[in-house]
């Protein structure tokens, strides 16, 4: 996946699921995004406040907020996704005033009955799914107490250094290098991309790497395995082999 989930960024896009959650590392887009947990339980992180939710919790993901989920195999949960438009309308009515990160939530028949009503995925299935966002809405805040949206520059400034290291993943990604592009210390980058991101920097830029790395090989780009590695920045095979073993469970093999 992509940290920046660009598919989320379209207008009119909708997903309404009921599964297990999957495990998600730390990402972010512009849609708005709850998670309702029927069964079982996942960790969830919502602007690097981390909370073990079990049934009858529910988490909200404000748009360009990072997020992720962890140890949700026995979970499952109800999620949708959905384009911020009706949802900023929404909360523009509430005096600008969203939902918490984190908040219980018992209405799980209700789900159930919308999720029935969104199975069917024909002509209209948009328009299905931007009524269900906004009858979901109505049912939240009857019982959820809202507060007011505020700005987290910390926030903002993880989603920033995100979208730099997407576009620049074959630079140098180092703390030093990210300080001297975004004027903040190397102590306070740190910090804040771990809380956010759950994870240490070096590790997840080693992800990003790898991740890219298999979409090469898979399209059989490169000479050899190592200059695809090379190519998306790493600059030691042990590096490389290792990041790549952690995140697929195997080792690169380049297709054609």
């Amino acid at each position: 996946m992509s940290y920046y989930e660009l598919p989320a960024e379209g207008r009119g896009y909708y997903l309404f699921d009921h599964r297990p959650l999957d495990n998600a590392r730390a990402h972010f887009h512009s849609a708005m995004e709850f998670v309702f947990i029927e069964s079982g339980g996942a960790e969830a992180t919502v602007d690097g406040e981390t909370k073990l939710l079990s049934a009858g919790q529910a988490c909200f993901a404000d748009s360009f907020r990072v997020h992720s989920y962890r140890d949700a195999e026995s979970s499952s949960a109800y999620i949708l996704v959905g384009d911020r438009s009706p949802f900023d309308d929404f909360f523009r009515a509430q005096g600008d005033r969203a939902f918490p990160s984190f908040f219980s939530f018992a209405g799980f028949g209700f789900l159930e009955n919308l999720y029935s009503l969104c199975s069917e995925r024909g002509r209209y299935a948009a328009t299905l799914l931007c009524g269900a966002a906004e009858m979901l809405l109505a049912r939240l805040a009857e019982s959820v107490p809202l507060q007011a949206r505020s700005r987290d520059k910390n926030a903002e400034l993880v989603c920033s250094v995100l979208r730099y290291a997407e576009a620049n993943a074959a630079d140098d990604l180092s703390l030093s290098a990210l300080s001297r592009q975004f004027g903040y210390s190397r102590e306070h980058l740190s910090r804040i991309l771990g809380r956010y991101l759950s994870e240490g920097w070096n590790g997840y830029v080693n992800r990003l790497r790898a991740r890219r790395a298999e979409k090469m090989l898979a399209a059989g780009e490169g000479e050899n395995v190592l200059q695809i590695a090379y190519a998306c920045g790493f600059e030691s095979s042990n590096t490389f082999y290792r990041a790549y073993r952690r995140e697929f469970g195997k080792n690169p093999r380049r297709n054609g």
